[in-house]
C-alpha cells in the first residue's frame, strides 16, 4: 500500500508531466494499435490472395501427365501440384455450362492435359511460370493476378514501414516514460536522501517509481483501447460495406490485440519505471 500511495501521490506532485506522459503514451498506443490491426489484417487479405493465385500448364498430346506432376513437384518453390487429364477437365466444363454438353458428345475433346500448381510464395510466381514453362512437354503456361502479385509486393513494403513505425512509437512510449520517473525522484530529492540514511531497503525505494510508470502506461492503454477498438470496428464495418469479400478480424482477435497491448503497457511501465529509478537514483539521493 505505501508504494501505490506514494506512486498516486508522485503523479498528483507533478500533474502537468504526468498528463503529458499519459497523453504522449495513449497516442502512442492508440496508433500502434491502430497499425498493428492493420497489419495483422493486411496479412489476411494477403493471405487469401496468395491462396488464389495459381499456374495452369497445359500439356502436349501425348505428353506424359504423370511424369510430369512429378517433375512440376519437385521445383523449388511449388507448395502443391493438381493433375486434370482432358476427360475430367471436359466435365468440369460442361458442368459449369450445360449448353455445351451436347456440343461436346459430337466433337472430339479438344482440351489439353493440365497441372494446376500453387507457389509457395506468390511474388515469385514469374520465375515459376518461366521454370514449368521450360518442362518437356508443355505446350503453355497461363497465370492470373499480375495485379495482385503487384499489390502483394507493396502490401510487403508497407509491412515494413509499419513495423518501424511500431518501433518508434514503443521506443517513445518508454523514454516518456523514464522522463517522467526521473522527474519524480528529482522532486523526492530530499525525501529520498532521508529514507537511505535511515537504512529503507533498495526495493521500499524503487517499487513506487516502479509502479508510477506502471500506471501510467497502463491508464494510457485503457484510453488507447477505447479508441482504437471503436475505430476500427467502424472503419471494417464501412469497408465490408463496399468490399464485402475483404476478411475483417473478428471480437476474439480484438481481445487478443487488447490483450497483447496491455501485456506490451505492463513491461513498458514496469521496466522503463525500474530502469530510470535504477539508473538515476544513486546519483541523485546518494
Amino acid at each position: 500500500m505505501y508504494a501505490l500511495r506514494e506512486a498516486l501521490l508522485a503523479l498528483w506532485r507533478h500533474p502537468v508531466s504526468s498528463l503529458a506522459t499519459l497523453t504522449t503514451a495513449a497516442v502512442s498506443f492508440t496508433l500502434l494499435l491502430l497499425v498493428g490491426l492493420f497489419l495483422w489484417n493486411l496479412d489476411r487479405v494477403i493471405g487469401a490472395a496468395e491462396g488464389e493465385l495459381e499456374v495452369a500448364v497445359f500439356l502436349k498430346p501425348g505428353a506424359d501427365l504423370a511424369a510430369l506432376q512429378e517433375a512440376a513437384r519437385r521445383l523449388p518453390g511449388v507448395a502443391r501440384v493438381r493433375a486434370i487429364p482432358k476427360d475430367e477437365a471436359l466435365k468440369e466444363l460442361t458442368a459449369a455450362d450445360p449448353y455445351l454438353k451436347g456440343a461436346a458428345e459430337l466433337l472430339e475433346n479438344p482440351l489439353p492435359d493440365t497441372l494446376i500448381v500453387t507457389p509457395r510464395d506468390a511474388v515469385a510466381l514469374p520465375e515459376l511460370a518461366r521454370a514449368l514453362g521450360r518442362l518437356p512437354g508443355v505446350d503453355g503456361v497461363e497465370y492470373g493476378g499480375r495485379l495482385t502479385l503487384e499489390l502483394l509486393r507493396v502490401a510487403r513494403g508497407v509491412r515494413l514501414g509499419a513495423l518501424a513505425l511500431i518501433l518508434m512509437l514503443i521506443l517513445n512510449t518508454f523514454f516518456s516514460v523514464m522522463g517522467t520517473i526521473r522527474l519524480s525522484i528529482e522532486n523526492r530529492k530530499d525525501e529520498l536522501e532521508v529514507m537511505q540514511l535511515v537504512g529503507a531497503s533498495r526495493g521500499t525505494i524503487l517499487l513506487p517509481f516502479v509502479l508510477e510508470g506502471l500506471l501510467l502506461t497502463l491508464l494510457a492503454a485503457l484510453v488507447a483501447l477505447a479508441i482504437a477498438i471503436p475505430g476500427y470496428r467502424y472503419l471494417a464495418g464501412a469497408l465490408a460495406r463496399f468490399l464485402a469479400f475483404l476478411p475483417t478480424l473478428g471480437p476474439a482477435d480484438l481481445a487478443t490485440a487488447a490483450y497483447a497491448l496491455l501485456l506490451l503497457a505492463f513491461f513498458l511501465g514496469t521496466v522503463g519505471g525500474w530502469l530510470s529509478s535504477r539508473a538515476h537514483l544513486k546519483e541523485v539521493a546518494g
